[in-house]
């Protein structure tokens, strides 16, 4: 061979690794996001290490709902129709991280996501942040499906997404080049494969507001398992005073709704990789999850409003000798599954004492524990304490007054209709405001008290939305009922 040939060869080689490099150095290359002391601030927005399954190019995300705006809850505008709170300001709302991949940033969901709460006390008033609460308003379904559907529509392509974009962005010509020919149809691929791997949802009773299926996305996506027809639909729980949870030399807290889990570390890591982490992707989320770790432990909800000490007339006081007679009522018939310490506390009560509906339950299988106590694609994530019980966690109830609606599946509106039979307990209601009820203790749930906020008609006879069960103060005498609804209002 000449040695022209040579040069020839040598220089392709030089220039394939130009462009390798060019192209890790634009798209790949992982960049830490800035560093933060404000331990709030990393749990609403830092990066579980989940950009490569669920993150979006962030233009092409921010101008989502301005080009689908139709395919939005209630068509209403912008990312606030899902639920989430954003700070002025911010450039994400709570729930989302920001993370440069190369020179190209990216934006996908995060724990707070789910676990942010909001309140008003007033209907007049703006809703108010209790970080790592319950989100009591976010609409994860809503989500999916308004991204699945942008990506499906004819409309989604380069040119319209490109036009929304520089309207309110100078984008440099490199980037533009960027989006138009590679981020833009790429991402359009992927959303349609979401949507296809999100079809069992249509099948299934909506989610609504406040509520998820969490482990059946895994179950299918994850551990590969079959579509067998399951319920998971719960409650996001608020990640509150998570200290209680540490163990003892006598026994492991149950973390979940159904104890799938006896381990708070093992909690946050398999919560992200359920959000889209990966092994590659952990190295580089592992600083921020174990510091989200730390933050749950600690982190607390605001005090409660409810108070004896308030005047009479306003509608937060609440009857000093009731809120007495109630904690001795509350001691005696209550503390001993939901105060730490007591025997059963943080412990899977069976659903066969508690009659609750048993959906949520059935959803999380022997097949499901094993698969992901042994899940280990290309890296030993080294997981022990996966669990397969039939009943329901007695768990703390730290901020109590931000919990509602009650019951794991989030079945039950108030406090108030939790200490009745559940014969006497609605039927039909409407989830997803934030606005305090004062009289029944939890939100508000009809539309006319609350016209502010889009709601969700809760129906109690669909699959997993079963009202029944958890008996526990539901004899007493009413003005014992009064007492003990006046003391947990002020939990």
């Amino acid at each position: 061979m000449s040695l022209r040939f040579w040069h020839w060869l040598f220089a392709a080689l030089v220039a394939l690794v130009v462009l390798g490099l060019g192209g890790w150095f634009l798209l790949l290359r992982p960049v830490p996001q800035p560093a933060t002391n404000d331990a709030a601030q990393l749990f609403n927005h830092g990066s579980i290490g989940n950009e490569g399954a669920q993150g979006l190019p962030y233009w092409i995300w921010r101008v989502l709902p301005v080009v689908f705006a139709d395919h939005l809850p209630n068509r209403a505008q912008g990312y606030a129709a899902l639920g989430v709170y954003w700070e002025p300001g911010a450039p994400v709302p709570v729930g989302f991280a920001v993370k440069r991949v190369g020179a190209i940033d990216r934006v996908s969901p995060n724990c707070a996501f789910c676990h942010q709460g909001t309140y008003r006390l007033r209907p007049e008033e703006p809703a108010h942040l209790a970080t790592a609460g319950a989100g009591t308003r976010v609409d994860p379904q809503a989500y999916i499906r308004f991204l699945t559907a942008a990506g499906t529509d004819p409309r989604f392509t380069s040119d319209r997404l490109m036009a929304a974009i520089t309207a309110i962005y100078d984008m440099p010509f490199w980037e533009r080049l960027t989006y138009r020919y590679l981020l833009i149809p790429v991402t359009g691929k992927l959303l349609k494969q979401r949507a296809a791997d999100f079809a069992w949802m249509d099948g299934r009773p909506d989610w609504g507001p406040g509520r998820i299926d969490p482990f059946n996305p895994v179950k299918f996506d994850n551990l590969g398992l079959s579509d067998d027809g399951t319920i998971g639909n719960s409650d996001m729980m608020p990640l509150w005073a998570l200290a209680t949870t540490d163990p003892t030399p006598l026994r492991r807290a149950a973390l979940h709704w159904d104890g799938l889990l006896t381990d708070l570390h093992e909690t946050v890591v398999a919560g992200a990789i359920g959000d889209g982490m990966t092994y590659q992707s952990y190295p580089g989320a592992r600083a921020a999850l174990d510091e989200m770790e730390a933050f749950v432990r600690v982190e607390t909800p605001p005090p409660s409003p409810f108070s004896p000490l308030l005047r009479s007339g306003d509608p937060f006081f609440v009857d000093p000798a009731g809120v007495a007679r109630g904690a001795e009522i509350y001691q005696a018939e209550c503390a001993e599954c939901h105060e730490p310490g007591g025997g059963r506390f943080r412990t899977p009560i069976p659903v066969a004492e508690l009659g609750t509906d048993r959906h949520r339950i059935d959803m999380w299988t022997e097949a499901a524990r094993d698969r992901y106590a042994h899940y280990a694609p290309d890296y030993d994530w080294g997981f022990e304490y996966f669990q397969k019980f039939d009943g329901y966690v007695a768990n703390e109830l730290t901020g109590l007054w931000l919990r509602g609606p009650y019951l794991h599946n989030g079945s039950v509106p108030t406090l108030k209709a939790l200490l009745d039979a559940p014969a006497d307990r609605p039927s039909v209601f409407w989830r997803g405001s934030d606005l305090i009820d004062p009289l029944g203790g939890g939100f508000v749930s009809r539309p006319d008290i609350d016209p502010q906020r889009p709601l969700f008609r809760y129906d109690t006879a669909e699959p997993g939305n079963g009202n029944g069960g958890h008996l526990f103060g539901t004899e007493l005498s009413a003005p014992d009922k009064a007492a003990l609804l006046a003391f947990l209002k002020t939990l």
